[in-house]
């Protein structure tokens, strides 16, 4: 942020200033401040023509909080694809709104002047100060103080000369922004016959006589209370104490703050309350609801026509839903579906027929069975297209010698073409050794790959822990296929909202199985109180305590920051804290959990942590400590032995490969099929959360409970050199053509 700047005021202070008409605050206005405020730059230089995925430059993270600050401000106003549209576009579709603040801005100029302005000098005689001096009503007011949050002091200010000069610099910059000068009056004009002239008196010379009334006020105070014999002294004595000790304690959280930073501060705020969590268990319920669909929409084809051009069938993963949540209840609703189609008498409903029966034999035997995750999608490539036009697109197709997970798993165990490892694979470790490829260990996890695509893998009776589950990750397809096998999930949203719980309760409504649970809480993984918070509530009863009274068989602690545009010569508070969520709070976490369960005597059957490993140790670069990150989780396979976790944790490291689509990965997407072209096989989110899961088989968990398991799931990426640079180029060639 700009340092403050000298003070060039043309009014002068304890003056009047003649009011300007006020002015309406503007979309615009408000959103050329947050996207400034965000990215850390002048209001001068966030152009209106560029959108919010142009200024940030690729980091997808930063956009996503951009967007999400404008929902806070705006409200459902904010369009779909908000970061696409130019910031002019974006605030001509917000429209009219309140013409006031909103709960962001608001939320941070609070920040700004309890933690940069000295005590004392608070918003409210901010915008005396304002009115009184400038002449500026309250809209003019908001829109000055919009850009107050861009031209944010480095540190704490001194004293209230500092804070009216920064102020008198904000209103010079709102003036030149805004086209607009102060002008000061020395007089006002006559009430009477038009005559001017007219003497006032200035604020400055109000408040000595003011001073002068309290002084003597005071010396007679003084004089009775020494007739009383009263120490007026002693409460001031008090005061002085206290102020003393307060601005010791405001000196030592200025060093802290200026030693860690506003984001690792802020960012290590605990959000966990478990009043907020959310429960969705009802699979029966949609199990009718979308049969009921299923059977309406069967019997619109039939009279329709289509099913007599073409014979109606019902996809494998519907029926596989269905059965996955097979109940009584469920069995009977489709047999008296079945008798009354039956009894329409009605050959162009035979196709349904088929169909209505077909699912109420496989719901039948689904009684009898417990529900099973199979992989019934369709692998993907990454295509770039670039049109004629000049702008590039980026798209999934289908990989034609992949036409089921069938053949992902076989393609997979191919040797990679950049060395003699397959693609994914299993390593072990003898004595201390470099770990390396091992045979015997991948044929196991190739047969349990191989299971989840024939048979399936059933999660009943099993819990998990996922953090870093939301839209369009890694882990959001691992919570679905553990649903999906009947398992009870907990899972954690650093962004808590409507909007967040409607995505959840849409995941479980389309994978929950029969007997699996999905409970969603607020959760920040760079909070210490809340990895001790959760852990705690997993674990405790459910009754007094109010916990879930679970003991969890698998953790998926996938949480992450992006950090990207981050360089050695650049860290700052945003990589401390992405290194506190990736790394710090991680090995905390396991902690809190093995402590636990050693203090519950669970030391019969170890918990499978699944850390998400990289073969990325700088070969990026520019991405902060992730490297760092990675390389230091790779110490647990060492501690599982040193640190005696073996009875309550077992571990298995994923070196996951490069997944597109991913928060942290979407900004390469358009160079992962030059990527491909070179030997690296890249994936998407459902292929990695695949691997992923084959890791929780138990064949692979009962080996697990003896050792820890690498597994390199990295797709060839880490055979590659000067892997940066190789990106680099792609994306230079795709830009260039």
């Amino acid at each position: 942020m700009p340092a403050v700047a000298e003070p060039q005021s043309s009014v002068g202070v304890g003056v009047a200033a003649a009011p300007l008409v006020d002015a309406p605050l503007q979309a615009l206005d408000v959103v050329l401040a947050v996207v400034a405020h965000k990215t850390k730059r002048f209001l001068a230089d966030v152009s209106p023509q560029k959108s919010i995925k142009a200024l940030v430059g690729g980091k997808s993270t930063l956009q996503n909080e951009i967007v999400g600050d404008l929902h806070k401000e705006f409200g459902s106003k904010v369009p779909d694809k908000a970061e696409d549209l130019s910031l002019q576009d974006l605030a001509a579709a917000i429209g009219v709104f309140g013409g006031g603040l909103g709960k962001h801005t608001q939320a941070q100029l609070a920040r700004l002047f309890s933690n940069k302005m000295p005590g004392g000098f608070s918003l409210s005689s901010a915008r005396s100060t304002l009115q009184l001096v400038y002449g500026l009503g309250p809209q003019r007011q908001d829109a000055l103080l919009l850009v107050a949050l861009t031209m944010e002091p480095t540190s704490r200010l001194s004293g209230d000369a500092e804070a009216k000069a920064w102020l008198d610099s904000v209103a010079q910059a709102y003036a030149t922004k805004a086209g607009i000068s102060y002008a000061a009056t020395s007089g006002i004009a006559g009430s009477s016959g038009g005559q001017s002239g007219a003497s006032t008196i200035s604020s400055a010379e109000m408040e000595k006589m003011q001073q002068k009334q309290h002084e003597h006020i005071w010396q007679q105070i003084q004089v009775l209370a020494r007739y009383a014999g009263i120490d007026t002294r002693e409460g001031a004595r008090l005061a002085e104490s206290e102020q003393l000790k307060s601005a010791q304690a405001q000196a030592k959280l200025d060093n802290i703050q200026a030693e860690f930073g506003d984001e690792l501060i802020d960012g290590a705020s605990p959000l966990f309350d478990a009043r907020k969590a959310r429960h969705f268990d009802s699979s029966w319920n949609w199990a009718r609801q979308e049969a009921y669909e299923l059977i309406q929409r069967t019997i619109a084809s039939c009279t329709s026509g289509p099913a007599a051009t073409s014979p109606l069938t019902v996809d494998d993963a519907s029926i596989q839903r269905l059965c996955n949540r097979s109940s009584s209840g469920l069995v009977q609703m489709l047999a008296g579906s079945l008798s009354i189609l039956q009894a329409t008498n009605d050959d162009s409903l035979e196709p349904a027929i088929h169909i209505v029966s077909q699912l109420h034999s496989a719901c039948v035997r689904a009684l009898t069975q417990v529900p099973v995750y199979r992989e019934l999608s369709a692998p993907t490539a990454p295509q770039v297209k670039i049109n004629d036009d000049g702008p590039v697109t980026y798209s999934e197709i289908l990989r034609p010698d992949e036409p089921s997970f069938a053949e992902f798993v076989e393609n997979m165990r191919q040797p990679a073409a950049l060395g003699k490892s397959p693609f994914i694979h299993l390593r072990s470790q003898s004595d201390g050794s470099a770990w390396a490829y091992c045979a015997d260990l991948s044929a196991t996890y190739y047969t349990g790959l191989s299971e989840m695509c024939g048979s399936g893998l059933s999660f009943a009776g099993k819990t998990a822990l996922v953090t870093g589950c939301g839209r369009g990750s890694i882990g959001a397809d691992i919570v679905c296929g553990l649903l999906s096998g009947g398992a009870k999930v907990i899972a954690t949203t650093s962004s808590y909202s409507r909007k967040t719980t409607l995505f959840y309760e849409d995941m479980y409504r389309t994978h929950g199985a029969r007997g699996s649970e999905l409970v969603v809480v607020p959760f920040n993984q760079g909070s210490t109180g809340d990895v001790k918070q959760l852990v705690e509530y997993i674990y405790s009863d459910a009754g007094a305590a109010k916990g879930l009274g679970w003991d969890l068989d698998f953790v998926f602690p996938f949480a992450a920051v992006s950090d990207i545009g981050s360089f050695a010569t650049n860290l700052g508070s945003h990589s401390e804290l992405a290194q506190r969520v990736l790394l710090t709070n991680v090995l905390r976490l396991l902690g809190s959990i093995k402590d636990t369960r050693e203090r519950l005597g669970y030391d019969t059957r170890p918990s499978l942590v699944v850390l998400p490993l990289s073969p990325n140790h700088g070969h990026f670069g520019g991405d902060g400590f992730y490297g760092e990150c990675k390389a230091g989780l790779e110490t647990a396979f060492n501690r599982w032995k040193s640190e005696s976790w073996q009875d309550y944790l077992s571990i298995a490291g994923a070196v996951i490969g490069w997944t597109r689509g991913t928060g942290l990965m979407s900004g390469n997407n358009i160079a992962a099929q030059e990527i491909e072209r070179v030997g690296v096989r890249t994936f998407s989110t459902c292929e990695m959360a695949f691997n992923i899961l084959g890791l929780a088989h138990p064949r692979i968990c009962r080996i697990s409970h003896r050792q820890p398991i690498w597994a390199d799931l990295a797709g060839g990426m880490g055979l590659v050199t000067d892997l940066g640079d190789v990106v680099g180029k792609a994306r230079q060639e795709i830009q260039h053509k």
